[in-house]
């Protein structure tokens, strides 16, 4: 599956995980092969021929989600260090996006992470919240910090808000129903935030959705 252009960039495997999916591609390129028989064979039986289809479709969605779930697997801690939070957000947008970023001016918290996977992370969620309030739309953020030396990152969008009843089901694979769009951003935040001891909440609001990326501070304020 191809990713839409602003999908996050596919992670290189490391060699077990690589290895892992090739073995598991090979019972899933099986399937697909005596599906192509039974197909061959199932006649002119309407029911039969609609159960051929589901299962055929069920596998290509099986094979598009396996390499996206061992991409978002392979995300890992590199090197840690004193990240500004503030300044992750303010480098994740391009200069037109971020005229549309209503940032609160508030103390905003050090944290101890790998900035590199912060990024990559508070991208995804902006570009998510910029996306659901449309061309005009803007997006607030601002800065939680927790008595549990926690901090959250709380980013409200003006879209529809999640479809869902349960918002978080909108953090899943391939959640997204645009076209050329591999639907992983709001895993990949999640598995940033699990990775720094935090995270991710996610909840509809009548003024819109709201995303909560949470993780460990390092101070209160700089």
């Amino acid at each position: 599956m191809t990713g839409g252009p602003d999908d996050p960039p596919r992670v290189p495997l490391p060699a077990d995980l690589e290895r892992l999916l090739h073995d598991l591609r090979g019972p899933l390129n099986a399937a697909v092969m005596h599906l192509e028989v039974l197909k061959r064979l199932q006649g002119d039986d309407p029911t039969a021929r609609a159960s051929m289809a589901s299962i055929q479709g069920e596998l290509e969605r099986m094979a598009a989600m396996l390499p996206l779930a061992f991409s978002v697997t392979a995300l890992e801690i590199a090197a840690t260090d004193s990240v500004s939070l503030r300044g992750v957000v303010d480098s994740s947008v391009d200069d037109g996006a971020r005229k549309r970023l209503v940032v609160d001016e508030g103390g905003w918290p050090q944290v101890d992470g790998d900035e590199r996977l912060l990024r990559l992370a508070i991208t995804q969620i902006l570009r998510n919240a910029l996306e659901a309030g449309g061309d005009d739309g803007s997006v607030h953020v601002r800065v939680e910090d927790r008595a549990d030396d926690m901090v959250t990152l709380v980013v409200r969008d003006a879209g529809p808000g999640f479809k869902h009843r349960n918002p978080s089901a909108a953090v899943r694979l391939m959640a997204s129903t645009k076209p050329g769009h591999a639907g992983i951003g709001l895993l990949i935040a999640q598995r940033v935030a699990r990775l720094h001891g935090g995270a991710l909440g996610i909840e509809t609001q009548p003024s819109g959705a709201v995303v909560r990326f949470s993780i460990r501070a390092r101070r209160a304020v700089r």
